[in-house]
């Protein structure tokens, strides 16, 4: 399911495209977005096409993140923008008195994203 959500139709990498860059068959890449199991080994090759936000779905129920070696300058505007916007989201979200599964879904996806921020910020 996750997979689905970065690799495929209607996202910004195909399976095609993928699997040229990493050697992986285009049907192994489909059996992923079914639901396959995926090796750590196929999961440390895909972190480098694949945003952060992606890994760290898989890596979650581990209790682990990918952080990358060599860190950037943290944009800490970016990291500004991206939580109030979350905060914002939170708030429209709960604005009828509860979160409901769909948006819990879609702010978890937000939290994801600026989650990869602020690992950026903190491992410097």
């Amino acid at each position: 399911m996750m997979f689905s959500m970065f690799v495929g139709p209607g996202t910004p990498m195909t399976r095609a495209a993928l699997s040229v860059r990493t050697g992986i068959p285009e049907s192994t890449l489909k059996s992923y977005a079914n639901g396959a199991a995926m090796p750590l080994h196929v999961a440390l090759v895909l972190r480098k096409f694949l945003p952060r936000e992606a890994m760290n779905m898989l890596t979650e129920p581990g209790d682990v993140r990918f952080t990358p070696i060599e860190q950037s300058e943290a944009c800490w505007d970016g990291i500004a923008a991206a939580a109030s916007g979350l905060v914002a989201e939170v708030c429209v979200a709960r604005s009828d008195g509860k979160i409901d599964h769909v948006e819990a879904a879609k702010l978890k996806t937000r939290a994801r994203a600026v989650i990869a921020q602020l690992s950026d910020a903190v491992d410097e």
